[in-house]
């Protein structure tokens, strides 16, 4: 066997190696890519957790919010100061999901329980109230994807429940 002929072999190894080699980095950032969507996802989730936990743990401020999404008149100045800071905290919650789903970082089954959330945000009188004083705060495109939701979508936030049949023991 002559040395081109060994350099030839040489040659080929090497060029499976480095295949065998983009293939593994190709993999790993695959994984990579599933570990950061995991991690936005959790943060996500996290974020909404906080701005939620503010009416979950404050009667006084379940009632503000509860009275200013129907009636923002109702409230006094100082309740429509917190009430205002809670709506602000939220579109902005949805802004920056907004911009995580546009940029591929929010999967779309979270992005479609935000954009039902700001629907049914959008129609309540509080929101209205708030977006009036307020939609020159975000940013210009989301103001445009605010405004477009749809009303007839919405659903009452905090109505009632229907009575639902008793459940029998089998």
């Amino acid at each position: 066997m002559s040395l081109s002929d060994l350099a030839a072999i040489g040659s080929f190894i090497g060029g499976v190696a480095v295949l065998g080699s983009l293939i593994f980095v190709g993999f790993q950032l695959r994984q990579n890519t599933q570990a950061v969507r995991a991690g936005a996802s959790q943060a996500h989730s996290n974020n909404w957790l906080q701005i939620t936990m503010q009416v979950v743990e404050s009667g006084d401020f379940a009632r503000i919010w509860r009275l200013g999404i129907d009636d923002i008149v109702s409230l006094t100045d100082d309740e429509r100061v917190r009430f205002y800071a809670y709506a602000g905290a939220a579109l902005r919650f949805f802004e920056g999901a907004r911009v995580q789903w546009r940029h591929g970082q929010l999967d779309t089954e979270h992005w479609h329980n935000v954009e039902k959330t700001a629907t049914d945000f959008a129609a309540t009188s509080g929101f209205k109230s708030y977006w009036a004083a307020r939609h020159h705060w975000l940013s210009p495109e989301f103001q445009n994807w605010y405004e477009s939701l749809s009303q007839e979508r919405a659903h009452k936030l905090y109505g009632k429940p229907a009575v639902s049949p008793a459940v029998e023991d089998a």
